[in-house]
């Protein structure tokens, strides 16, 4: 799990400039409207979700954890898939994980007042495997260009290759546990549907950037709820499941959805190419 989360985080650098990083932020109304759906709206979402229907305290804790984070390393991929806007997926996956670095060792002890949270030791580790990562990514990238780019693809191959391994130890060691909370599948899936529906709503009235929101707001970030939830909260194993499901659920869901919309892409270009030859 830390070589995945550590292994994308140097991935994304060995790949992205430094202006990268800050262009999103240079678009002030897309940035509050942004933070106001992943760290305000999608955690009222989620504090809603748990009270209102019955569960065990570690699904509670997961979901909690999971509605705190954001940027998935994987938004990008979606996006690409679903032949939108590359580059502000990029943007709105930094935007949400410098975003998230700051804000959820702030927020875990506030979400979870019944548990005792260290916010210092969240914060340290958020900044040793995710920002210290990506910061030594951008300075090979900025520095050595044609290193990185010639060791991006085997960081990428390490990354991948580490979250498969995870998945198979995940359902190996606690396969009692998840057999035993299969009917929380249906309670992730109304999480995700909430919160890409979040993320739709709040994207505005260009479609690009709704696509964007939804895709973004919806995968939140699971290896960082995996990563907090592993390391303070060892007595409850399903609350670092929960997070791992969301982010099969949600790619599960995600991926016809950007095959469809690709398709409609490819419909309405042969239109307006047809249209501009009459």
């Amino acid at each position: 799990m830390l070589c995945f989360v550590a292994g994308s985080m140097i991935t994304l650098g060995l790949g992205l400039t430094v202006a990268q990083i800050f262009a999103p932020f240079k678009q002030v109304r897309i940035v509050i409207r942004a933070l106001i759906a992943n760290f305000i709206i999608v955690p009222l979402f989620a504090i809603g979700l748990v009270s209102w229907i019955p569960m065990s305290e570690g699904v509670r804790i997961g979901i909690i954890l999971t509605s705190l984070g954001g940027g998935a390393p994987f938004i990008p991929m979606i996006i690409a898939m679903a032949k939108g806007h590359v580059g502000g997926g990029v943007g709105l996956m930094m935007l949400l994980l410098i975003s998230t670095v700051f804000f959820m060792p702030l927020a875990v002890p506030v979400m979870l007042s019944g548990v005792s949270v260290s916010a210092l030791e969240i914060a340290k580790s958020l900044v040793t495997i995710m920002l210290l990562p990506l910061v030594l990514g951008l300075l090979i990238k900025g520095r050595f260009s044609n290193l990185a780019a010639r060791i991006q693809p085997f960081a990428a191959k390490f990354t991948n290759l580490s979250i498969l391994i995870l998945i198979i130890a995940v359902l190996l060691r606690y396969t009692e546990t998840i057999m035993a909370s299969i009917d929380v599948l249906p309670v992730i899936a109304v999480f995700f549907l909430g919160a890409m529906m979040i993320g739709y709503l709040s994207g505005g009235k260009r479609r690009e950037v709704r696509i964007i929101f939804a895709v973004g707001t919806g995968l939140r970030n699971p290896p960082v709820a995996i990563l907090v939830a592993s390391q303070n909260f060892a007595p409850e194993p399903i609350a670092a499941i929960v997070p791992l499901l969301v982010a099969i659920v949600g790619i599960l869901i995600l991926l016809p959805l950007a095959v469809l919309e690709r398709k409609l892409r490819g419909n309405r270009q042969i239109k307006i190419d047809t249209n501009s030859l009459t």
